[in-house]
């Protein structure tokens, strides 16, 4: 991660509504340990584990009223599995699916789990608290407070993962990106609630936006508003998108459904029409039409012609939509689905 360390003032004392002080409060260790044990049982492994933790804002002076409880189990990754990144997929997984089933709180405060692997450390500037010791591991300095790289990286891959499994063909596709949004939105406000300029949170929330993460998220859910809007539009965007080529029986039905013209003549005798050129070497001239047409063929390749101009295709079959206020919403879809291609897969 880029280095992301700064110092500043905050809190003069922890937050009270999960501290007396700089001890735990006694029901709440109770209370955070027995959804700690149900987590482990909800990862479904044959697994040691060596601590259960509280990380972050929380554990440290640089709360706000925002901030979550970061609750960490801590397991030997390299037991489970010699593969790190297989363990790490796997921890993320789980920890996305436990967060869209169990959103639980404590007084109004979320309260996030995750698997942490024991070889991969925090570092000594953060507060860490031991659930199973119930004591400071690492205890936080009232007067300042200076922010690990490590502790953001912990906060905002989470994150990375869950966005970058996003898949357009789930149910649950658009509900899954407005979730991950409003998490986002909390996580930020959690972290300029307090000075938080330098807070974990908006360090993490910084560190998605400027590896185009946050973008990403708008623009899938720009391209699943629209196709809810259009829902016929689902065929095409996955065709132009390289999610799922059309074939004899898809293309049939998109003639159907948009009243297309099959005629080598194109657009010079249907202006305005979509239409299907069929075509002996894929070569589409534009000469003599006056207004640009989108073009996709049986390959997916998709070209927006201008006019006058020739193009050539890889395919045979070319189907047309004139580039007219009529069809303007559904051309605006087809052309974010080729910008964004398979990339959200």
């Amino acid at each position: 991660m880029d280095n992301m360390i700064n110092e500043y003032q905050t809190h003069n004392t922890l937050n009270p509504v999960i501290w007396d002080g700089d001890s735990l409060k006694p029901d709440l260790r109770k209370h955070l340990l027995n959804i700690a044990k149900h987590f482990i049982e909800f990862l479904e492994l044959d697994l040691t584990v060596r601590d259960i933790l509280i990380i972050g804002s929380n554990a440290n002076y640089n709360w706000s009223d925002n901030s979550d409880i970061d609750l960490h189990v801590v397991v030997n990754y390299k037991a489970i599995n010699h593969s790190i990144p297989l363990v790490t997929g796997y921890m993320q997984a789980k920890k996305s699916i436990w967060m869209s089933n169990y959103p639980l709180k404590y007084k109004n405060i979320p309260i996030e789990l995750y698997a942490q692997d024991s070889n991969e450390a925090l570092g000594a500037t953060v507060g860490v608290f031991s659930l199973t010791k119930n004591k400071w591991l690492n205890k936080p300095n009232p007067q300042q407070i200076t922010v690990d790289d490590d502790a953001i990286w912990f906060k905002a891959q989470p994150f990375e993962y869950e966005i970058n499994k996003l898949n357009p063909s789930d149910k649950k596709f658009s509900l899954k990106i407005r979730s991950i949004l409003t998490r986002l939105q909390h996580l930020r406000k959690a972290g300029l609630g307090n000075q938080g300029e330098y807070s974990i949170e908006n360090l993490a929330y910084k560190h998605l936006r400027s590896h185009g993460y946050i973008d990403k998220l708008k623009t899938m859910l720009q391209q699943s508003t629209m196709a809810d809007m259009i829902p016929e539009c689902t065929e095409l965007t996955n065709h132009v998108s390289g999610a799922k080529l059309l074939d004899g029986n898809d293309w049939q039905t998109i003639i159907t459904r948009y009243a297309a013209v099959v005629d080598p003549r194109g657009q010079w005798d249907h202006p305005g029409k979509c239409t299907m050129i069929p075509t002996t070497d894929g070569a589409i001239t534009m000469h003599g039409v006056d207004f640009p047409v989108f073009g996709t063929d049986e390959t997916g390749h998709s070209i927006m012609m201008e006019p006058n101009q020739t193009y050539q295709y890889p395919g045979k079959n070319i189907f047309e939509i004139p580039h007219t206020a009529q069809y303007q919403t559904l051309l605006i879809q087809l052309q974010n689905a080729i910008k964004n291609g398979t990339r959200y897969e």
